[in-house]
């Protein structure tokens, strides 16, 4: 599977890199600096676009030539990105410490979440932006368990502040709806099921 996102990212190589508008409209609600994991990153849109405002940035794909493409893109704007290649699908376990900010774009693994959510610190937000089947646009991704119930996703973070969310309004680029949310993890004393 590796494989044939290398040769996609390879394709694409000089395609736009144009940060998704979800992570652009919920930046406000973010803290102003602080770690960032960028989960299933591809080539790196959304975490050059954090990186050039300071945020110190890990993105993660399976990808090497996706990894690759964000290191040079990096290095080309005079940004440090800490990258790491893993398949989630085949080790779900990322043996790293909690992030501020934790950020999924067009990926969906129901079974990752709750690693996700361990990976947020207290206080941290979680951005999740994927397909949808609550809207009425056609198309959407090939696997029908790869896109959202609707109302699914405020619920897989039950327990969290969702400070916005949307769903089945918006279109995705390749057909299919969307949803998003920006959700924020208690703080300890605010809720006993902050996991």
């Amino acid at each position: 599977m590796a494989n044939d996102w290398n040769q996609i990212w390879r394709e694409r190589a000089h395609s736009e890199r144009n940060p998704d508008p979800w992570l652009v409209r919920s930046l406000h609600l973010l803290p102003p600096a602080g770690r960032v994991l960028d989960l299933a990153c591809g080539r790196g849109r959304n975490a050059l676009y954090l990186a050039m405002r300071g945020y110190r940035v890990t993105a993660v794909d399976a990808s090497a030539e996706a990894l690759a493409q964000v290191d040079a893109e990096a290095r080309r704007r005079g940004l440090h990105i800490d990258t790491l290649q893993q398949n989630m699908e085949d080790c779900p376990i990322l043996d790293l410490p909690p992030f501020d900010v934790v950020m999924q774009f067009f990926y969906l693994q129901r079974s990752l979440l709750p690693e996700l959510r361990r990976l947020v610190r207290p206080g941290g937000f979680m951005i999740v932006r994927t397909f949808s089947r609550a809207g009425a646009f056609p198309g959407g991704p090939g696997n029908p368990a790869f896109a959202l119930d609707p109302g699914e996703l405020p619920k897989l973070l039950d327990g969290w502040q969702i400070l916005m969310h949307e769903e089945g309004i918006d279109q995705a680029h390749r057909g299919g709806s969307l949803a998003g949310v920006v959700a924020r993890r208690p703080l300890p004393e605010a809720c006993g099921r902050c996991a």
